[in-house]
Order: C-alpha cells, then sequence, then structure tokens
C-alpha cells in the first residue's frame, strides 16, 4: 500500500510539473519556397512521432546568420516529450529523405517558455515576429518588466501584440532570453516597433538597458504546419 501511494504521489508530481518546451531545427536552403512546400504537406505526419503539439516555419527578412537560414519549430506539452520523439520511425525518414538534398540543417536547439505561447494555433495561421536575444542577471525583473510593456502596449492600441519569452537551454546562445514580439502580419509588426518612439513606449527606454544586453535580434514571418 506504501509503494502504491508512492507511485501515485509521484504521478501526479509528474503531470503537475510538466512545462513546455520548444525545438528550433535552423535549416539552409537556396529554395525557401520548395521548403515551405515541403514543411506543409509533411508536418502530419512527421510532427506526431515527434510528440509535437503545434509545428511552423519561420523566414528571416532581416537579422539572419546566414543567406538562406529558415527556422522549423516544435511546440511540446513538456520537456519529457520534446526530448523523447521518435525522429527515426521509418515514416518520419521517408518524408525527411524528400527534403534532404535540398536544405542543410545546421542547428538544432531547444527552449523552455518563459510565459504562454502556441495558444490558438492552427494550420495555416501566419504572423510576423521580432525575436531579440538577450543576456540578464535577474530574469525575474526582467519578465516583470516585459510583462508591464506589454500592458502598455495594448492599453495604446496594440491588443494584437503579444510578447513572450523563452529560455535557451542549448546552443551558442545558452542561458540567454529569446523575446519574443508576436503581430498579425509585418506591417502591424513595424507599426509596433515604430511606436518605440511614442511617449508609451519610451518610458521603457531607460528600463530596459538595465536590465539585460542585447546579444542577437532577427525579424521573420511564420507559418502554422501543424496542429495538434
Amino acid at each position: 500500500m506504501k509503494k502504491l501511494l508512492f507511485l501515485s504521489v509521484t504521478f501526479i508530481a509528474s503531470a503537475a510539473y510538466s512545462v513546455p518546451a520548444m525545438n528550433v531545427f535552423t535549416i539552409n536552403t537556396s529554395d525557401p519556397m520548395g521548403y515551405m512546400e515541403w514543411a506543409r504537406k509533411s508536418a502530419p505526419i512527421t510532427s506526431p512521432s515527434s510528440n509535437a503539439t503545434s509545428a511552423g516555419v519561420c523566414l528571416p527578412s532581416y537579422g539572419a546568420e546566414e543567406f538562406g537560414d529558415m527556422y522549423y519549430f516544435n511546440l511540446f506539452e513538456s520537456h519529457a516529450d520534446s526530448i523523447s520523439g521518435n525522429y527515426y520511425d521509418p515514416e518520419v525518414a521517408a518524408e525527411i529523405a524528400k527534403i534532404a538534398n535540398k536544405r542543410t540543417v545546421r542547428m538544432i536547439d531547444h527552449y523552455t517558455p518563459m510565459s504562454p505561447v502556441g495558444e490558438g494555433f492552427e494550420v495555416g495561421m501566419t504572423y510576423s515576429n521580432y525575436n531579440l536575444n538577450v543576456y540578464t542577471k535577474n530574469p525575474q525583473a526582467y519578465m516583470e518588466a516585459l510583462a508591464e510593456y506589454q500592458a502598455a502596449a495594448q492599453a495604446n492600441g496594440f491588443e494584437d501584440v503579444a510578447l513572450s519569452a523563452f529560455q535557451i537551454n542549448t546552443g551558442d546562445y545558452t542561458g540567454q532570453i529569446m523575446v519574443v514580439t508576436q503581430a498579425p502580419n509585418s506591417k502591424r509588426l513595424g507599426e509596433f516597433i515604430d511606436a518605440r518612439s511614442e511617449g508609451w513606449s519610451a518610458s521603457f527606454g531607460n528600463k530596459f538597458p538595465k536590465l539585460r544586453k542585447l546579444k542577437r535580434g532577427f525579424i521573420m514571418n511564420c507559418e502554422v504546419v501543424y496542429a495538434k
């Protein structure tokens, strides 16, 4: 009975402490539209085996480390799901073989969301992101400042713009935070960036530099190719 109780408590604790995760495949291709077409067709086959709840592809317009870079991301309900997928499933391997000679996988990195992400994702949904990799000695204070900034933005006409953050767990940027500003489209994202000169936004211009150091910025357009 004690053993059964211990197992039950362990199971409940495991479920309670599951935390969403994300991985990102940085690929390079000379045929971005061809890669997008492959991703749309293959995601329903490759994503379930990887345990993903949703997946998408982002094409950077500014800030890519190499010309031709694209980002294929998967979101997961837990870290356990994110690192236990079967990427060697024969059906998955067959799909990957269709694109293998048309792209190069440069990096695969792992992230922990620090705020809710992926809510309301549907296949075919498109949006634009402005991502910033930053280093901070005080993540809690920085996250609180981001929350204040989003509240101010939404109070000043940007209800359709969302901010989220991810802890970077692997690769060259390990230990840093990736801050994501997401807008419905590139024009709206540009309008949000323009608004940095407005009073409500400029007031944060003195706060953020005290909390973080900028490491890398990139702007991209994304499309959801899979949703569970």
